[in-house]
């Protein structure tokens, strides 16, 4: 297991900067980076399922907190199984079903913001029963900020993970000590990790993903 005190060693052995206004900034730094990484590239591991219910003449379906994007959405029809939504955009589900209370068998769904605290799944048509209803998703995992004892990109992709955070604190660095001679390297070194891991998640990992709705990429050499 790759820890948080290991990942905060390193930092402060690679910038030979231990100031204690850098040493405090480092979190940041870390959470920073996971973040780009969370929102560049589409790992499996990242991904999760949740169960719940449609409520019958509600055309809205609430996302988790840690939803970042979504994979699929399907329907319990009963007799006839299972049924995948299609994602649309919020457009189309507006033209096709312009009338909010005419219920039915959901067919579509789009993401909808109902604000930015409020992210919220748009149904069409407006469900006419309460569907027992499966989200997979991508989600946000728990910062190594927070478990400390290690995370996937810790100990699956240290390198990515230790890099993006020097690139993260290079700037910080800049400012603050006037220090700006490896930013550009520690940034080269996290795209070469995230052109890695993209590898991995979008191309051998999707060679038989069913829907097309999921971020795929020829793999590379």
């Amino acid at each position: 297991m790759t820890t948080y005190a290991t990942l905060l060693s390193d930092v402060q052995s690679y910038t030979s900067y231990d100031a204690a206004d850098f040493v405090a900034e480092i979190p940041t730094f870390i959470r920073s980076a996971e973040e780009r990484i969370f929102f560049l590239t589409q790992i499996p591991v990242f991904k999760k399922a949740q169960t719940g219910t449609m409520t019958s003449g509600n055309a809205y379906l609430q996302l988790p907190a840690d939803f970042l994007a979504p994979a699929s959405v399907s329907i319990d029809t009963g007799a006839n199984g299972w049924k995948f939504l299609l994602n649309k955009d919020v457009e189309y589900i507006r033209e096709v079903y312009p009338v909010v209370a005419t219920t039915g068998e959901p067919v579509v769904y789009a993401l909808f913001d109902a604000d930015e605290d409020d992210t919220t799944i748009l149904i069409g048509p407006t469900p006419n029963s309460g569907f027992t209803t499966q989200l997979n998703y991508f989600f946000r995992p728990i910062s190594l900020t927070t478990d400390t004892g290690g995370t996937w990109l810790s100990n699956h992709a240290y390198d990515t993970l230790l890099y993006g955070t020097l690139s993260e604190s290079a700037n910080f660095l800049k400012k603050v000590a006037g220090i700006d001679n490896m930013g550009d390297t520690y940034e080269q070194r996290f795209i070469a990790g995230l052109a890695a891991l993209k590898n991995l998640g979008e191309s051998r990992d999707r060679k038989d993903t069913y829907r097309s709705g999921e971020k795929r990429k020829t793999e590379a050499a």
